[in-house]
């Protein structure tokens, strides 16, 4: 997957692949593994973030920031068009979005000789929409420039839409399996089946989670001379990460929701 990426930017392709999943589930880290090996290509990198969602181009400010120098080599049009969204010159009295779009691709392909480059985008879906828009303009019009745009982002019902006709992996949590391994690696000690398959269901399999729960039993529950907690101990990070999706619910959920925890059973 990120290899066939890769080899294709290095080689003069264009590439894009999106990276979908829930909070937890290894699309950063797949990012960072990416962006580690994309030598000899260029690496830029964005992250969404929630307080700048309102801000139009933040996103693209933060990507492109560190190739702006080769922006007065853009076209005329597209190069005031991008320094004025980037905050780099005053903008035009009509900012004209398409002559911006253009301009981010042009200017990409600039930055990708000569041996390519890889953008990498996180949490797209609090990228705001002028940034999103002109990358997604980018993306469809990437082929020959060695240019490649990796997107992680939350399944959301805007990003599905965006992203719709972007090629995309989808990924999902680990089974008993590979939970099974995972802790093993981790923990230093092997992870009866029973315990293994309990953390999965309890889990869903999520790779945060998992990392984080086990870092709060010992080596007795895990090789299930001990019993497990119930319910089994939640990270920071989890908790902050779900904490602020479910204070953003309505009250109704939300009391839905600890019903079915309290009651400890799905249906």
């Amino acid at each position: 997957m990120l290899a066939d990426l890769l080899d294709g930017i290095r080689s003069g392709a264009g590439r894009v692949l999106t990276l979908r999943g829930e909070p937890g589930v290894g699309k950063s880290a797949l990012l960072r593994h990416a962006a580690e090996h994309a030598a000899p290509a260029k690496v830029l990198r964005a992250t969404g973030a929630e307080p700048e969602t309102g801000l139009a181009f933040a996103a693209l400010h933060q990507l492109l920031r560190p190739v702006a120098g080769l922006i007065d080599a853009l076209p005329g049009p597209q190069r005031d068009a991008v320094r004025g969204a980037l905050g780099l010159a005053a903008p035009p009295a009509a900012q004209d979005r398409f002559l911006v779009a253009a301009g981010v691709l042009s200017l990409l392909a600039e930055a990708a000789r000569p041996h390519g480059l890889l953008c990498v985008v996180d949490d797209f879906h609090w990228v705001d929409r002028a940034s999103a828009d002109a990358l997604l303009f980018a993306a469809r019009r990437l082929d020959t420039d060695g240019v490649g745009l990796l997107i992680a982002t939350r399944d959301t019902p805007d990003t599905r839409y965006a992203l719709r006709d972007l090629p995309e992996r989808r990924l999902t949590g680990l089974d008993a399996a590979e939970v099974a391994g995972a802790l093993a690696a981790w923990a230093a000690v092997e992870p009866s089946p029973r315990v293994a398959e309990l953390i999965a269901e309890a889990t869903g399999g999520n790779p945060l989670a998992l990392r984080e729960t086990a870092e709060l039993l010992t080596a007795d529950h895990l090789t299930g001379h001990e019993p497990l907690p119930d319910p089994l101990p939640l990270g920071e990070g989890v908790t902050t990460l779900y904490g602020g999706q479910l204070a953003a619910l309505p009250a109704g959920t939300r009391r839905a929701l600890l019903v079915t925890a309290l009651e400890g059973r799905g249906d």
